[in-house]
């Protein structure tokens, strides 16, 4: 590439009929001005571009970085939520088979009570038949005492001892 010092140190070679040398030189030294301006903006747009192409790459790791994170907490949470659930289900199943357990447990214990309540019904009847019998039989021996003859005999006994005490 052309610099502007060698824009501006060109030499023509001379004709008979040639350019008038000071607008030449006047074209040339604006020229090789401009020349210069449009070399240092360039440089200075190329080593702006290098630095927007160096953020660009910056900002595209962050956003990949991003998307991993992004994904990473994506992929967690549908875990937790998958976890959760087996949790939940987990927790269900042994609710249910506790409950289960418990309404086993619970007829069992109907079943026990109710045997028990029966047997104590029976034995409370044995023992009701058997007051009634000995309240019977009281009344009967009560009746026997109450006769007539009865007492005339524990009468007759009553004096037996008192004779014999005379």
């Amino acid at each position: 590439m052309i610099t502007g010092i060698e824009i501006r140190n060109h030499q023509f070679s001379k004709s008979l009929f040639g350019f008038r040398p000071e607008e030449v030189r006047e074209f040339i030294e604006q020229v090789a001005h401009d020349y210069e301006n449009l070399y240092s903006e360039n440089a200075l747009l190329k080593e702006n571009i290098q630095k927007q192409l160096f953020e660009l790459e910056k900002y595209r790791k962050l956003e990949a970085t991003m998307n991993n994170s992004l994904i990473l907490a994506q992929q967690t949470a549908e875990e937790l939520k998958l976890n959760a659930r087996q949790e939940a289900r987990q927790i269900l199943d042994d609710s249910k088979r506790s409950i289960a357990e418990m309404l086993a447990a619970y007829q069992e214990l109907m079943k026990h009570l109710n045997v028990f309540n029966l047997e104590m019904k029976s034995q409370l009847q044995v023992e009701l038949e058997l007051l009634d019998s000995n309240i019977k039989k009281n009344q009967e021996l009560g009746a026997f005492f109450s006769k007539p003859e009865i007492q005339d005999l524990l009468d007759k006994l009553n004096q037996l001892q008192l004779e014999e005490d005379a």
